[in-house]
């Protein structure tokens, strides 16, 4: 009698079947995917402060990820013992299985204690600070046992900011939970932003949560990027709740998930058609103050393009409508005159002067006046502070405001053959921010409200060089499309660009913290793109930017440029 060894698939799904025997998953049909697991936990019945949602909440994400394939292990109302448990044999299950992609799901108490994130089971009894590692679960403890499974993609949601966790008996004095950088190869969301609370039975029914909701549904598009499911809900969640809460997310994702993938992968006429498509609608709403335009904008193309502006853009023009429906008293201020121009720098400037004073320093202040000013000898304002927390390199918005007759003066030298320093000295001459034109120089540059070109010494860029993002995080990315024109002479480039580290940098006046960003890209004359700049939030224009292009075949350097702020003033608008 011949006996027919199991085929691989077979043999994997019968190790899922052993595994559902030991309560490590529980797929929803005989057709879910091996290589993917999630476990999902939704807790409200808590003695001290109930929930209302997280449990149906958790059962919504449990349907919609076991539709997706998914092996599905769902928890509700768990207690210390069972969430320990589900968690490890998670873990256990991603590292020792046949797993790609891994989604864990939590809905409910949550808190923050030293920089640590704990979830709550329902049986938690938290009386003091010293009750929360010691009856939670840390969070940093299942990140570390599912990094040690290499090769996978890691979803972790976290839908756990809700007020008051622990009722009467105890009050953590932070709300919320603490911003965490994401590992690699994963991705973090989390309901609301770090030390924010968000709601519970807020959903169009009561019956889920705010943030839950809007999660499913667009979870559940097909052939939608998981990154871009997470922009429309931050989206949709923020405009819901009137801007009191504002999901968040950290990636440091390579490559693109879908829950529900495509039929087929697109031709390269469909992906052209796309982004034709992106370009139409694009040049449709640019001109728009209206905010329904933007909003609606953003719901179609949430990582295209020009996502990156059109976030800028709706918040100028909702800032904007809000001030307009809501009288303020301002009381008038008297401005402090702008300093005389520094003196000027010889081109031979190498070293830098004295360095300034660190930004780490914990007793630092941003300066008073609302000036800022920058020049050799002369101390850099605190506009950037550390992160305190050790998880995280910090999340900053860029918010640039620009006032006619700011100044800045840069030295401009070619890093690969040398040659004589230039002096540039930019000054603004105009500014229109509902038409989103920065003028520099009575046009010799030209500028967008976030400081990336439209028009350059006789150059266009259109749509424009999208080279300064909405916020700054380390390992954001993005792309930008533009077409370089001057005279007869027209090039279609693309950069890819990443927010690589927090690091000092050496400039003329001293050394600052900034965060560094790296571009890379072609033409389409063949050439290889690279350009590195160093930014700080608050500062209107980079400390310092590195460009190089490259013959794409010889790699031989065709153009090279670096520029270097020698001293910078301009009015300041906020301080961090």
């Amino acid at each position: 009698m011949n006996v027919r060894r199991p085929t691989r698939r077979e043999f994997l799904q019968l190790g899922a079947a052993a595994a559902l025997a030991r309560g490590i998953v529980r797929p929803a049909n005989a057709a879910a995917d091996p290589s993917r697991l999630a476990l999902v936990v939704g807790n409200d019945a808590y003695a001290g402060a109930p929930l209302t949602n997280a449990a149906n909440d958790a059962k919504s994400m449990a349907g919609l990820l076991e539709k997706a394939g998914f092996g599905v292990d769902l928890r509700t109302n768990a207690d210390r013992a069972t969430l320990f448990d589900a968690t490890k044999r998670f873990a256990e299950a991603a590292q020792k299985s046949d797993v790609k992609l891994v989604f864990f799901y939590y809905a409910g108490h949550g808190a923050q204690l030293d920089w640590r994130n704990y979830l709550l089971p329902v049986d938690a009894r938290v009386n003091t600070a010293a009750d929360l590692p010691a009856q939670c679960l840390d969070m940093a403890s299942l990140l570390t046992g599912l990094s040690q499974a290499k090769g996978r993609t890691f979803v972790i949601v976290l839908d756990a900011c809700r007020d008051n966790p622990f009722g009467a008996a105890f009050r953590p004095t932070q709300k919320g939970l603490s911003q965490f950088d994401a590992p690699p190869s994963s991705l973090l969301a989390f309901s609301t932003a770090p030390g924010s609370v968000a709601a519970d039975a807020t959903g169009s029914a009561g019956q889920s949560g705010l943030y839950a909701e809007h999660l499913v549904r667009e979870l559940g598009v097909p052939a939608t990027r998981l990154e871009d499911a997470l922009k429309r809900v931050r989206l949709a969640v923020r405009i819901a709740s009137k801007g009191t809460q504002v999901p968040w997310e950290s990636t440091s994702l390579e490559s693109d998930v879908f829950l529900f993938p495509a039929a087929k992968k697109l031709t390269e006429a469909e992906i052209e058609q796309a982004l034709e498509r992106e370009l139409e609608a694009w040049n449709r709403v640019k001109g728009s103050k209206r905010t329904d335009d933007w909003i609606a904008y953003l719901r179609e193309y949430p990582s295209g393009r020009f996502a990156e502006i059109a976030q800028t853009r709706l918040v100028y023009f909702v800032a904007r409508d809000e001030a307009a429906r809501v009288p303020v008293q301002v009381a008038a201020t008297a401005v402090q005159p702008m300093p005389a121009a520094p003196t000027a720098v010889p081109a031979q400037v190498a070293a830098p002067a004295a360095a300034a004073p660190s930004p780490a320093s914990a007793d630092a202040r941003p300066r008073e006046p609302a000036q800022l000013v920058v020049a050799p000898g002369g101390d850099f304002p605190v506009l950037m502070r550390p992160s305190p927390n050790p998880n995280s390199a910090g999340t900053y918005a860029i918010d640039r405001g620009y006032s006619v007759g700011d100044e800045v003066v840069y030295l401009q030298s070619d890093p690969v053959y040398g040659g004589p320093t230039r002096r540039l000295e930019w000054r603004i001459t105009s500014v229109d921010l509902d038409a989103d034109r920065v003028v520099i120089n009575n046009g010799f540059i030209v500028l967008d409200s976030m400081g990336n070109p439209l028009a350059w010494d006789g150059a266009t860029y259109e749509p424009r060089l999208q080279a300064i993002p909405a916020e700054v995080q380390v390992g954001k990315r993005w792309t930008t499309r533009f077409r370089f024109q001057r005279g007869a002479e027209r090039s279609d480039s693309y950069y890819d660009y990443v927010v690589v580290a927090r690091e000092r940098v050496k400039l003329p006046f001293g050394e600052v913290e900034a965060f560094r960003i790296d571009g890379e890209g072609f033409n389409n004359f063949g050439s290889r793109l690279t350009i590195r700049h160093w930014l700080v939030p608050g500062v209107n224009y980079s400390l310092r930017t590195d460009t190089i292009r490259y013959d794409g075949r010889s790699m031989r350097a065709q153009y090279s440029e670096r520029r270097e702020m020698v001293s910078c003033r301009q009015q300041l608008w906020r301080q961090a």
